[in-house]
């Protein structure tokens, strides 16, 4: 039986990461998040790292690998004009 609940909070963390993204975009110092894989995602298949893994598949947001290996690599994370559109659409609808 599915959780309805725990189905609410996983598209809440998703939601919440491209809203982050989306005012990096539009904010001006950095069009993107940077960090470590161990900063942004905190641990291998977390739900925070699954809700990454699940955006960057659905072309929501776009991740470069910049430096460094394993956890300590360095990331960049970006929304994707999809990202923008799909939580405009999104904050139409609440």
């Amino acid at each position: 039986m599915i959780d309805i609940e725990q189905v609410r909070e996983r598209k809440k963390l998703r939601l919440d990461i491209l809203a982050e993204l989306y005012q990096l975009w539009f904010g001006g110092e950095s069009s993107s998040l940077v960090g470590t894989k161990r900063d942004i995602y905190q641990e291998r298949n977390t739900e925070r790292h699954l809700a990454y893994h699940y955006l960057v598949c659905s072309g929501l947001i776009d991740i470069t690998p910049m430096d460094g290996k394993g956890m300590d690599e360095v990331l960049s994370i970006s929304i994707t004009a999809k990202g923008i559109e799909f939580l405009e659409s999104n904050l139409k609808n609440e």
